[in-house]
C-alpha cells in the first residue's frame, strides 16, 4: 500500500461517516436566522447591509448563486461557522477499484482488438474482471487512471 493507498483510505474513514444534511427548504441562512429570533433588518446590521439585501442573499442562496465568501460571512455574523465539505457517496476506495476495472477491459479490448486486426486472437479473450487484481496499479499509468 502506497502514501495515497493509505490517504484514500483514512479519508474514507473520516468522511464516510459524515452526516448528509439536506439544505432546508428556505436555506441554511433563513433557517438559522429565524431559528435565532433574529430579523432580516438585524442580520443585516450584522453584515453591514439592508434587511432586502439579506432577502436577496436568502434568496441567492436558494438558487445557489451565492459566493462561499457571503455565505461565510452571514454564518459568522449569526455565530455559526460555514462547513464545507465533499462527502462521497461511496467509498473512495471503491470508486478507484471500478476505475481500475474500467480501465483494465479497456486496454484488454484493445490489445486484443489488435491482435485480432493481426490475426493472432484466436483463443484470446480478455481477462473477466473479477480476476483483476486492483492492488496493483496500472502499470505506469497511476496518473491517467481518471483520463
Amino acid at each position: 500500500m502506497d502514501e495515497r493507498d493509505l490517504q484514500r483510505r483514512q479519508l474514507d474513514a473520516r468522511l464516510m461517516g459524515m452526516p448528509r444534511e439536506r439544505i432546508p427548504k428556505g436555506g441554511w441562512i433563513r433557517t438559522i436566522r429565524r431559528a435565532l429570533g433574529m430579523t432580516m433588518a438585524q442580520l443585516g446590521h450584522r453584515l453591514g447591509v439592508s434587511a432586502p439585501a439579506v432577502a436577496d442573499l436568502e434568496a441567492r442562496e436558494g438558487r445557489e448563486t451565492v459566493s462561499v465568501a457571503r455565505l461565510r460571512a452571514a454564518a459568522d455574523a449569526m455565530g455559526c461557522d460555514l462547513v464545507i465539505a465533499f462527502v462521497p457517496r461511496e467509498p473512495l476506495t471503491e470508486m478507484v477499484r471500478r476505475q481500475v476495472i474500467r480501465k483494465r477491459e479497456q486496454q484488454d479490448r484493445r490489445v486484443l482488438h489488435t491482435m485480432q486486426l493481426e490475426n493472432q486472437g484466436e483463443g484470446v479473450t480478455a481477462s473477466p474482471a473479477d480476476s483483476v487484481s486492483v492492488d496493483v496499479p496500472l502499470a505506469g499509468r497511476r496518473g491517467r487512471l481518471w483520463d
